[in-house]
């Protein structure tokens, strides 16, 4: 995706819509609003029973399949004259192979042809100017009308990649037919090299330098190095490690793996810079120029590298990472996005779900259950669908919150303890002003605990122990801290049996304030 130039999310090319903007002529994102003790910022609905999954990724994929032309065109909506996007349609076939059934499969595979079936040469028909060879030109409405542009190269490429990879791993059958189209897949994986900057190729220097960093420039037309565009890049490079080892005839993994190793090796060197990541390389390597103030390139992109795994999703980075974005952008989940344009940023869904946190995952999706029959939210794609159904996959198959709507009580202000595990993120429990206070949950009947989520209001504690208990007598400590930060805490332990959970708040940060959070989770 590249925030340099103006996203045309078209109905055909006359309409210009929302994925955005010119960077630098965004407005600023949602303000930050302080959490501070005794008020409520918070509006989001956590309870995962409310979601149906099956649901949801059923009324996505007949979205995403409404739109498929007999050509096997994936159109951004099924409206006439709606955009074909490459970057949009791989996304979307991703989300759709997660009901993997032979009907889905064979449109998916139809998108497929179609897309090797267009990919371009070495000119391009309509300007006459130089082109990248197995790039992909975007496209218009049943005549598939073209003006001989694109978004980018390297993220339609490795997308394409990633979802080749995906086919063929669901049958024998499948990387067999795969392997008919390895001139086609190679040529697809030597464009993404030609966007590389190595040795090899002398790249625009406009936006970034040419400093052979091995990170991707969008394209030749844009030639910026984008953080979302390389997270995809990796992604798309370890997608085609296996269809290499697994798909094309006489395939050299080794050279992918060594490009892959490079990859990564330059996101974090060109573009970390110790607390966030630049969202686009700007030559330095001193302070960011990203700004959690702004929603898009900046805070949006900083979650780019743990969704397509560049960083482990469990690395303390994307946990930092991730935790700032919901401090800065709290009401995301209730479908209130912040991008100025109103694009409603399904890719969010699926970070969360990527980072285990499908409290928030479940809300996104609750709202965009809230939609009935096929009415979608605003402005929504092909793309978003893809989005949510990956992001409904993972949190199908989540882990059971085991404290939500239990027996909850506490050492103070008792009557309100089960605000805190109701599975609404707008209710809390506070105790009274004073430290040593208690909060506790009752499973009820012994159960495997290893894991408890605490996401602490402004008033949070400093020093505080997790302890369990099977007879709410003896408790042993199962976690202890004195430099609590507050925001959402996750606390993995040795497993333990317990029925009952005590969160016990020793040291609070505020002194005119009792201790409080918003919820706790158990698993």
């Amino acid at each position: 995706m590249n925030p340099l130039l103006k996203k045309t999310l078209t109905l055909g090319f006359a309409s210009s819509m929302l994925l955005s903007c010119q960077k630098g002529q965004l407005p600023s994102g949602k303000a930050d609003v302080a959490n501070q003790p005794g008020i409520n910022t918070k509006t989001v609905r956590l309870n995962a029973t409310a979601v149906n999954y099956s649901t949801i990724i059923t009324k996505q994929i007949n979205f995403i399949l409404a739109g498929q032309l007999p050509s096997g065109a994936m159109m951004n909506t099924s409206v006439p004259g709606s955009r074909i996007c490459g970057y949009f349609g791989n996304i979307a076939c991703l989300g759709v192979l997660e009901a993997p059934t032979a009907t889905n499969q064979t449109a998916v595979k139809n998108w497929m042809i179609w897309y090797m079936g267009k990919l371009n040469g070495t000119t391009n028909p309509v300007t006459g100017k130089s082109e990248v060879a197995g790039s992909i030109y975007d496209y218009a409405g049943s005549a598939e009308t073209t003006n001989g542009t694109y978004d980018s190269v390297d993220s339609y490429a490795s997308t394409f990649l990633m979802l080749a990879k995906r086919y063929g791993e669901l049958s024998a059958a499948n990387r067999t037919w795969l392997a008919g189209y390895s001139y086609q897949l190679t040529l697809i994986g030597n464009a993404l090299m030609g966007c590389m900057d190595n040795s090899s190729n002398s790249i625009p220097t406009l936006y970034t330098p040419d400093d052979n960093d091995w990170l991707t420039i969008d394209s030749y037309v844009h030639g910026a190095k984008n953080l979302m565009d390389n997270a995809e890049t990796n992604q798309g490079l370890k997608a085609m490690v296996w269809l290499q080892s697994n798909v094309i005839t006489n395939g050299n993994p080794a050279y992918y793996s060594s490009v892959l190793t490079s990859n990564t090796s330059g996101i974090e060197s060109q573009l970390w810079r110790t607390t966030m990541y630049n969202w686009n390389d700007n030559g330095t390597t001193g302070a960011t120029m990203s700004n959690w103030a702004t929603w898009y390139p900046d805070a949006v992109s900083q979650l780019y590298p743990a969704m397509f795994d560049v960083i482990a999703p469990t690395s303390a980075r994307a946990a930092s990472l991730y935790g700032t974005f919901n401090t800065k952008y709290a009401t995301w989940s209730t479908g209130f996005v912040n991008d100025p344009s109103g694009f409603p940023w399904a890719a969010v869904s699926y970070a969360s779900a990527k980072m285990s946190d499908f409290s928030r995952t479940n809300s996104y999706l609750t709202y965009l259950d809230s939609f009935a029959g096929t009415t979608q939210p605003n402005n929504w794609y092909n793309l978003e669908a893809g989005f949510a159904i990956l992001a409904a996959k993972i949190a199908s198959t989540a882990p059971v919150n085991l404290a939500l709507s239990k027996t909850a009580t506490a050492s103070s202000n008792t009557t309100s303890a089960g605000n805190s595990n109701d599975g609404d993120l707008g209710t809390r429990w506070s105790s009274a002003v004073a430290d040593n206070e208690w909060w506790k949950v009752d499973l009820g009947s012994n159960k495997t605990v290893s894991k408890v989520i605490i996401r602490w209001e402004g008033a949070y504690d400093t020093n505080y122990s997790i302890q369990t208990s099977v007879d709410d007598v003896t408790y042993t400590n199962a976690y202890n801290t004195t430099i609590g930060d507050g925001g959402d805490d996750v606390i993995t332990f040795n497993a333990t049996t317990a029925r009952y959970v005590k969160i016990l708040c020793t040291t609070r940060v505020q002194p005119l304030w009792g201790s409080s959070f918003w919820e706790v989770e158990a698993y």
